[in-house]
Protein backbone atom coordinates (compact mmCIF):
# COMPACT_ATOMS: atom_id res chain seq x y z
CA UNK A 1 0.00 0.00 0.00
CA UNK A 2 2.85 2.35 0.85
CA UNK A 3 4.56 1.73 -2.50
CA UNK A 4 1.28 2.36 -4.32
CA UNK A 5 0.77 5.71 -2.55
CA UNK A 6 4.38 6.69 -3.26
CA UNK A 7 3.83 5.94 -6.95
CA UNK A 8 0.67 8.04 -7.02
CA UNK A 9 2.48 10.94 -5.37
CA UNK A 10 5.44 10.56 -7.73
CA UNK A 11 3.12 10.69 -10.76
CA UNK A 12 1.27 13.71 -9.41
CA UNK A 13 4.52 15.62 -8.81
CA UNK A 14 5.74 14.70 -12.30
CA UNK A 15 2.50 16.02 -13.80
CA UNK A 16 2.86 19.29 -11.92
CA UNK A 17 6.45 19.71 -13.11
CA UNK A 18 5.51 18.87 -16.70
CA UNK A 19 2.67 21.41 -16.61
CA UNK A 20 5.17 24.15 -15.64
CA UNK A 21 7.86 23.40 -18.21
CA UNK A 22 6.26 25.48 -20.95
CA UNK A 23 6.46 28.55 -18.70
CA UNK A 24 10.13 27.86 -17.95
CA UNK A 25 11.03 27.61 -21.63
CA UNK A 26 9.02 30.70 -22.56
CA UNK A 27 10.38 33.03 -19.89
CA UNK A 28 13.85 31.77 -18.98
CA UNK A 29 15.91 33.70 -21.53
CA UNK A 30 13.98 36.90 -20.76
CA UNK A 31 14.78 36.89 -17.04
CA UNK A 32 18.01 34.88 -17.02
CA UNK A 33 20.13 38.00 -16.40
CA UNK A 34 17.91 38.99 -13.45
CA UNK A 35 18.10 35.51 -11.97
CA UNK A 36 21.87 35.12 -12.01
CA UNK A 37 23.01 38.73 -11.53
CA UNK A 38 22.26 39.43 -7.91
CA UNK A 39 21.96 42.87 -6.34
CA UNK A 40 24.51 41.93 -3.69
CA UNK A 41 21.91 43.41 -1.39
CA UNK A 42 20.80 40.78 1.15
CA UNK A 43 17.63 42.69 2.07
CA UNK A 44 16.35 42.45 -1.52
CA UNK A 45 18.01 39.48 -3.21
CA UNK A 46 15.72 36.81 -1.73
CA UNK A 47 12.67 38.64 -3.10
CA UNK A 48 14.33 39.05 -6.51
CA UNK A 49 15.09 35.34 -6.62
CA UNK A 50 11.53 34.36 -5.68
CA UNK A 51 10.07 36.65 -8.34
CA UNK A 52 12.26 35.04 -10.99
CA UNK A 53 11.16 31.57 -9.91
CA UNK A 54 7.49 32.62 -9.86
CA UNK A 55 7.80 33.91 -13.42
CA UNK A 56 9.63 30.80 -14.57
CA UNK A 57 6.92 28.51 -13.22
CA UNK A 58 3.98 30.61 -14.37
CA UNK A 59 2.92 32.06 -11.02
CA UNK A 60 2.35 35.46 -12.58
CA UNK A 61 0.01 36.99 -10.01
CA UNK A 62 2.40 35.95 -7.25
CA UNK A 63 5.23 37.55 -9.24
CA UNK A 64 3.30 40.81 -9.47
CA UNK A 65 2.54 40.97 -5.76
CA UNK A 66 6.18 40.20 -4.93
CA UNK A 67 7.33 42.85 -7.40
CA UNK A 68 5.05 45.27 -5.56
CA UNK A 69 6.89 44.30 -2.39
CA UNK A 70 10.27 44.73 -4.10
CA UNK A 71 9.32 48.22 -5.27
CA UNK A 72 8.21 49.32 -1.81
CA UNK A 73 11.19 47.69 -0.11
CA UNK A 74 13.91 49.19 -2.28
CA UNK A 75 12.55 52.68 -1.68
CA UNK A 76 12.37 52.21 2.08
CA UNK A 77 15.80 50.60 2.37
CA UNK A 78 17.47 53.22 0.21
CA UNK A 79 15.80 56.15 1.99
CA UNK A 80 16.69 54.71 5.39
CA UNK A 81 20.28 54.10 4.29
CA UNK A 82 20.72 57.60 2.89
CA UNK A 83 19.10 59.31 5.87
CA UNK A 84 21.20 57.29 8.30
CA UNK A 85 24.42 58.23 6.52
CA UNK A 86 23.55 61.92 6.10
CA UNK A 87 21.74 62.79 9.32
CA UNK A 88 22.82 60.35 12.03
CA UNK A 89 25.62 61.61 14.26
CA UNK A 90 28.43 59.25 15.18
CA UNK A 91 27.72 57.07 18.22
CA UNK A 92 30.07 55.67 20.78
CA UNK A 93 29.24 52.48 22.57
CA UNK A 94 28.78 48.79 21.90
CA UNK A 95 29.05 47.94 18.22
CA UNK A 96 25.69 46.18 17.81
CA UNK A 97 23.85 48.80 19.85
CA UNK A 98 25.41 51.56 17.74
CA UNK A 99 24.61 49.72 14.50
CA UNK A 100 20.94 49.24 15.42
CA UNK A 101 20.66 52.76 16.78
CA UNK A 102 22.10 54.18 13.57
CA UNK A 103 18.88 53.37 11.72
CA UNK A 104 16.41 54.17 14.50
CA UNK A 105 15.55 57.70 13.39
CA UNK A 106 15.23 56.75 9.72
CA UNK A 107 13.04 53.76 10.54
CA UNK A 108 10.72 56.05 12.45
CA UNK A 109 10.39 58.27 9.40
CA UNK A 110 10.18 55.79 6.52
CA UNK A 111 9.00 52.41 7.83
CA UNK A 112 5.36 53.51 7.95
CA UNK A 113 5.58 56.11 5.19
CA UNK A 114 3.31 55.42 2.23
CA UNK A 115 4.60 54.48 -1.19
CA UNK A 116 3.61 57.72 -2.91
CA UNK A 117 5.61 59.84 -0.45
CA UNK A 118 8.61 57.51 -0.67
CA UNK A 119 8.66 57.71 -4.47
CA UNK A 120 8.62 61.50 -4.34
CA UNK A 121 11.27 61.60 -1.62
CA UNK A 122 13.57 59.24 -3.49
CA UNK A 123 13.37 61.51 -6.53
CA UNK A 124 14.00 64.69 -4.54
CA UNK A 125 17.12 63.06 -3.03
CA UNK A 126 18.41 61.99 -6.44
CA UNK A 127 18.01 58.26 -5.84
CA UNK A 128 15.72 57.95 -8.88
CA UNK A 129 15.19 60.10 -11.96
CA UNK A 130 12.06 62.10 -12.76
CA UNK A 131 11.23 59.54 -15.46
CA UNK A 132 11.57 56.71 -12.94
CA UNK A 133 9.41 58.65 -10.48
CA UNK A 134 6.65 58.90 -13.09
CA UNK A 135 7.00 55.20 -13.93
CA UNK A 136 6.85 54.11 -10.28
CA UNK A 137 3.73 56.18 -9.67
CA UNK A 138 2.13 54.41 -12.63
CA UNK A 139 3.13 51.06 -11.19
CA UNK A 140 1.79 52.13 -7.79
CA UNK A 141 -1.66 52.53 -9.32
CA UNK A 142 -1.65 49.83 -12.00
CA UNK A 143 -0.08 47.00 -10.02
CA UNK A 144 0.46 47.74 -6.35
CA UNK A 145 -3.01 49.15 -5.70
CA UNK A 146 -4.67 46.95 -8.28
CA UNK A 147 -3.29 43.59 -7.12
CA UNK A 148 -2.25 44.10 -3.52
CA UNK A 149 -5.48 45.96 -2.71
CA UNK A 150 -7.64 43.97 -5.15
CA UNK A 151 -9.01 47.13 -6.78
CA UNK A 152 -10.66 45.80 -9.91
CA UNK A 153 -11.08 49.10 -11.70
CA UNK A 154 -7.31 49.58 -11.47
CA UNK A 155 -6.65 45.97 -12.47
CA UNK A 156 -8.82 46.00 -15.58
CA UNK A 157 -9.10 49.70 -16.35
CA UNK A 158 -11.53 50.22 -19.21
CA UNK A 159 -10.82 46.85 -20.79
CA UNK A 160 -13.85 45.20 -22.32
CA UNK A 161 -14.61 41.68 -23.47
CA UNK A 162 -16.89 40.58 -26.32
CA UNK A 163 -19.83 38.57 -25.05
CA UNK A 164 -22.94 37.10 -26.62
CA UNK A 165 -25.78 35.50 -24.70
CA UNK A 166 -28.09 32.68 -25.70
CA UNK A 167 -31.70 32.33 -24.67
CA UNK A 168 -34.63 30.11 -25.53
CA UNK A 169 -37.73 31.64 -27.07
CA UNK A 170 -40.67 29.50 -28.21
CA UNK A 171 -38.52 26.43 -27.92
CA UNK A 172 -35.77 27.89 -30.12
CA UNK A 173 -32.26 29.04 -29.24
CA UNK A 174 -31.93 32.74 -29.95
CA UNK A 175 -28.65 34.69 -29.80
CA UNK A 176 -28.59 38.21 -28.44
CA UNK A 177 -26.55 40.89 -30.15
CA UNK A 178 -22.90 40.89 -29.17
CA UNK A 179 -21.97 43.38 -26.45
CA UNK A 180 -18.70 44.67 -24.95
CA UNK A 181 -19.12 44.91 -21.18
CA UNK A 182 -16.31 46.33 -19.04
CA UNK A 183 -14.49 43.53 -17.24
CA UNK A 184 -14.27 45.59 -14.03
CA UNK A 185 -18.08 45.62 -13.88
CA UNK A 186 -18.36 41.85 -14.14
CA UNK A 187 -17.85 39.33 -11.39
CA UNK A 188 -18.03 36.22 -13.52
CA UNK A 189 -14.70 35.39 -15.14
CA UNK A 190 -12.62 38.11 -13.51
CA UNK A 191 -10.27 35.63 -11.88
CA UNK A 192 -9.43 33.91 -15.17
CA UNK A 193 -9.02 37.19 -17.03
CA UNK A 194 -6.83 38.67 -14.30
CA UNK A 195 -4.59 35.59 -14.40
CA UNK A 196 -4.15 35.97 -18.16
CA UNK A 197 -3.40 39.70 -17.90
CA UNK A 198 -0.86 38.98 -15.18
CA UNK A 199 0.80 36.33 -17.34
CA UNK A 200 1.24 38.89 -20.13
CA UNK A 201 2.37 41.80 -17.97
CA UNK A 202 4.25 40.36 -14.97
CA UNK A 203 7.63 39.80 -16.71
CA UNK A 204 7.92 43.35 -18.08
CA UNK A 205 6.72 44.84 -14.79
CA UNK A 206 9.41 42.98 -12.87
CA UNK A 207 12.12 43.88 -15.38
CA UNK A 208 11.24 47.58 -15.14
CA UNK A 209 11.31 47.52 -11.32
CA UNK A 210 14.50 45.45 -11.38
CA UNK A 211 16.12 48.14 -13.53
CA UNK A 212 15.15 50.77 -10.96
CA UNK A 213 16.54 48.65 -8.12
CA UNK A 214 19.86 48.31 -9.91
CA UNK A 215 19.93 52.05 -10.61
CA UNK A 216 19.32 52.85 -6.93
CA UNK A 217 21.90 50.27 -5.88
CA UNK A 218 24.51 51.94 -8.07
CA UNK A 219 23.65 55.35 -6.63
CA UNK A 220 24.06 53.97 -3.12
CA UNK A 221 27.36 52.37 -3.99
CA UNK A 222 28.64 55.64 -5.41
CA UNK A 223 27.69 57.40 -2.20
CA UNK A 224 28.99 54.50 -0.11
CA UNK A 225 25.59 54.11 1.53
CA UNK A 226 25.33 50.37 0.99
CA UNK A 227 25.16 48.32 4.19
Amino acid sequence: MGDEIDKILENEVAEIIDSRLSFVYNIYTKIRFRLYNTYQWPELDPVRNEICLCLMFGFSQAAITLTNHLMESVLKYSLIAKHSKDDTPPRKGKAITDFVGKFADALGIYDNSDLSKNINKACSLGLITKEQKKLLHKFRIDYRNAYSHSEKEKTFGNRTIPMQALKIEDGKIVMDEQSQPEIARMLVGQGLIQAKIAENEAPDYFIEVDNVVRYIRDKLYNYEYMF
